[in-house]
Order: C-alpha cells, then structure tokens, then sequence
C-alpha cells in the first residue's frame, strides 16, 4: 500500500504568492523549481508542501505568517476555474462548490458543512499536516471567512433581532468585516489572541478539525458582484480531464505516477529520490514495485513518455520537452521517446495529423 496524498499547486500558490510579496522572497529559497511553480494543475505531494511551510517559517521567523498575508488567502485567487468557484450567484451555492470542488486540489483535504439549528460549521480536515497543523488550519479557516466576506454586502437589511453575528441593525451600514459566530482551530501553536483579533469572533486552538461557524442565513446572500463572469467558467474536455486526473489513496499505481511526475521537476528521477517521496527506503520501494509488475527503469519510462506525449500536444518542441523531463540532452530523450512508442515525437506527431 502506498498512502500519499496530493495538493495542485494552483490551490498552494496563493499562499507562495503572498509570502514572496510580503516578505520578500523567491521561490528558489523555498525550494520550489520555476517549472513545478508555472504549472498550476501540477500535484504535488503533501509532505512536500509540509516542507515549503517548514522552510517559510524558517526564512521569515514568523510561525503566524498567514496573518501577514491574508489577502491572498482567497478562493479567488486559485486560477484555476476559480470563478466556478467564487461567482455563484449566492453563498449556497458557492458553499457547495468549494465543498466538492476541492477534492480536485487537494486529495488529503476533507471540506464539509455540518448544521446545528441555525449554525452551519464549515469543517475541514487534514490528517496529512504532519508539524504544520497550525499553518494548514490558519490558511483553509482564513480561506473559508474571505468567502464569508464576499458574500456580505456593504449595505445589509436586518430587521429582526435575530441577525447573524457581525451585521449592524436595519438601518445602519456595516462598517466593519463580517465576523464568523466562533471559529475553532486545529493545531496548537497557535496566537488565539491574534486570531480573534483578526476573525472577529472567539477562536479555540487544538480542535480536531478546522470549523468556522456562522448562521444559515447567510446561505441566502446574494453576490456582491455581478455574476458574469460565471459564463466565462468554460472548460473544455482536456482541461476537465486534467481537473479531475486526482489520484485516489486506493490506487498505488496512478499514486506512483504522480510521484515520479513530480519528482522530474527536480530533474531525472532517480529510486532515491522517489524513495525520499515516499517515506521507504530504496529497497523497500524496489521490493513494493515489483509487487504492481514494475520495475523502476519500466515505470519511469511509462511515466516520462506520457507526460512528453501530453507536452506534445500542446505544442511544446522536443527540446523543451527534454528539458522539463530532466533528459541531459534532447537526443536521450528523442531516444527514450522512440524505445517505448516505436517513433521518434515528430513522427508521432505527423501520424496524429494524417
């Protein structure tokens, strides 16, 4: 059994965004290569984003750097189809979107409502943060109220008593940022008092899960910005494809693939490497492969020529494509290419054409 999990880096660039401009960073000093960073659908595994926030805190000194870059932390600001996300055209919906939208960013992620009465807890969970709990619940309880926020209008009626936290009576405008009902943490190295400061409401530390409450009511608000932008939400098939090509924890196969996809960010893949990934040792990988009928040499060369094909056709040149596959120059990968399909890639391309 091989269990990982997988994040694209769509969903964690936000978060990269927001501490490169804060503070001043690059990517290279968190560890994290220029191709890997332009491919938004590209999955990265988990602990390996446990291992950028490691290194984040360690170049800024600040445990609680979500707090300094809470503008990023926003839906909005996946590229990724994030309009099919945010533009729904109330709370309700979008509510649901993200709920099971997220299992195609984030496969070790568990997003859920719960209602009680008229609370609805936004849960989250993450059995996968290893160290970094406190950061993975600050970002996603963050994420979850900017949500909140969009949806509470500058200028909102409340002719009863019985309100939800955070909005004024009728008659007034509300002047400040919609606060949730209570917001509860997992993780415990975490500042309540700077959490409470910044969401508005009482905040528990050392919870199970991540849950930020607030009144069914609010499921009924409408947008604060028009909706058009929803038609604009257009994938086509191989985008779609892409979207939802999430590994499940039950298959080792497409788990392995992933994983070596990965890797060659890095350049070649190598059994030590992959190992590294995997939390085994080179042997205990060796011994695991040749349960599934592979050997290393026979995976790699399955997973590298399918990402060239995929390169392919998109229209990269097999130069490039040599490059971002970690070839040492274009004529191993051109050779590479030719043992597993039989042809060189422009020949496989002009057999596509005919």
């Amino acid at each position: 059994m091989i269990d990982i999990t997988f994040c694209r880096m769509a969903y964690i660039k936000p978060l990269i965004n927001g501490v490169m401009q804060v503070y001043r960073l690059n990517i290279s000093q968190i560890g994290i290569p220029h191709s890997l960073y332009a491919d938004d659908m590209a999955l990265i595994p988990h602990s390996e984003i446990n291992r950028w926030l490691r290194t984040i805190v360690t170049l800024t000194g600040d445990r609680h750097f979500p707090f300094r870059i809470t503008e990023f932390l926003d839906v909005a600001n996946i590229n990724v189809c994030a309009n099919w996300l945010t533009s729904a055209p109330d709370l309700s919906i979008t509510f649901r979107r993200i709920n099971y939208g997220m299992s195609c960013f984030h496969s070790s992620g568990h997003y859920v409502g719960r209602q009680s009465g008229h609370i609805l807890k936004w849960c989250y969970h993450n059995a996968f943060t290893e160290d970094v709990t406190d950061i993975d619940a600050l970002r996603v309880a963050i994420m979850f109220t900017q949500v909140l926020r969009h949806f509470s209008s500058p200028a909102v009626d409340t002719s009863n008593d019985d309100t939800p936290h955070g909005f004024q009576q009728q008659g007034k405008r509300k002047t400040s940022p919609y606060s949730p009902l209570m917001v509860r943490l997992a993780g415990t190295n975490i500042d309540v008092e700077e959490a409470e400061a910044w969401f508005g409401c009482q905040v528990i530390a050392g919870c199970e899960q991540t849950e930020v409450w607030f009144d069914t009511k609010l499921l009924l608000l409408e947008h604060t910005t028009s909706v058009e932008k929803n038609r604009e939400a257009i994938l086509s098939l191989n985008e779609l494809d892409e979207l939802v090509n999430m590994p499940q924890r039950d298959d080792p196969t497409k788990a392995l693939y992933e994983v070596v996809n990965y890797a060659r960010y890095y350049g070649m893949p190598t059994v030590e490497h992959i190992a590294n990934l995997l939390a085994l040792s080179p042997q205990q990988l060796q011994r695991r492969l040749q349960k599934l009928g592979f050997s290393f040499t026979s995976i790699l060369a399955y997973v590298l020529n399918n990402i060239a094909v995929h390169y392919l056709l998109k229209g990269y040149a097999p130069d490039d494509i040599a490059q971002l596959l970690g070839y040492t120059n274009p004529q191993s990968f051109i050779k590479a290419f030719k043992r597993v399909r039989g042809c060189t890639p422009n020949e496989y391309l002009r057999h596509l054409n005919l």
